[in-house]
């Protein structure tokens, strides 16, 4: 989406934390900030500046939006390069390798034969950012045959022609009833926020599609894990998302940032009430 600063209303909740907010019109990423919580407008633009999360969907130039803002003493709580750390997997994979996925990337595509001798068959395909709507004929790939096929729509769908290709070894998830479509099947997926290295809230990532929920022993097991993804990024608001492998193992399936990051399962209200618990014992007083 393109976004622009004088669109965006900037408040702070609960004298806690200060939010940069632009309404997309999804229910999946807009809360009601002004109905649920203690919201109060600043005047910006003069010495004083405040750092502010920004919940705006998905940006076209974050870059530019940043600088915007920044115009007006408001600065995101991620940098551009922060921003692009947490969004591109070529970036972040490093630091979460062996917590996810094996993957390659490249600018050109490999030849389906290479591709296969790297990741075998089947194998994940994706852009660097993100998929082109969760498309499973897009990403999950079976044969040399669908691979190129694939590989020629990349290079013409507006959502993944500008991206890196990634290419990652399929992991076998534990899989829950779900009509999705056409999209990649649902499976035991769960999405977590994390500010500061900490559990701001988590739920069901196919809450729209099926209702499960997990036992505390896999609760715990698949925090603990999210926890480390947290510790090693060290970035001020990410979102983790878990998955769990058929035979029980949880692995990272992606960070992004969590500006742009849609709830899915989590409840938006205890996740807001959470981050300003969590913000003032980060910064008392």
């Amino acid at each position: 989406m393109q976004h622009s600063g004088e669109d965006i209303d900037v408040f702070q909740i609960e004298r806690a934390l200060w939010v940069a907010e632009w309404k997309t019109g999804l229910p999946v990423y807009d809360f009601p900030f002004a109905q649920m919580m203690d919201c109060r407008h600043g005047r910006f633009g003069g010495a004083e500046e405040v750092s502010a999360i920004g919940r705006f969907g998905a940006v076209i130039d974050y870059d530019a939006l940043y600088a915007e803002l920044l115009e007006v003493c408001v600065r995101l709580v991620h940098s551009p390069s922060q921003h692009q750390l947490c969004s591109e997997l070529p970036l972040w994979y490093p630091s979460l390798k062996g917590l996810t996925p094996e993957s390659w990337w490249f600018d050109t595509p490999p030849d389906a034969e290479s591709a296969g001798e790297l990741a075998g068959w089947p194998l994940f395909l994706k852009g660097s950012r993100q998929t082109s709507r969760h498309q499973a004929s897009l990403s999950i790939i079976h044969n040399e045959a669908e691979y190129s096929a694939a590989i020629a729509t990349y290079a013409t769908d507006s959502m993944l022609h500008w991206q890196q290709l990634v290419i990652r070894r399929f992991e076998r998830l534990r899989r829950i009833e779900a009509d999705v479509g056409q999209k990649i099947p649902a499976s035991f997926e769960f999405r977590s926020f994390w500010w500061h290295g900490q559990l701001a809230g988590v739920g069901p990532y196919f809450a729209e599609y099926a209702r499960y929920d997990w036992t505390p022993a896999e609760r715990g097991a698949a925090l603990e894990l999210a926890e480390e993804a947290a510790r090693r990024m060290a970035l001020p608001f990410i979102v983790i998302d878990l998955a769990q492998k058929a035979d029980g193992q949880w692995i990272i399936i992606e960070i992004n940032d969590a500006q742009e990051s849609g709830y899915t399962g989590v409840r938006p209200l205890p996740l807001w009430q959470r981050m300003v618990e969590l913000e003032r014992a980060r910064c008392p007083g």
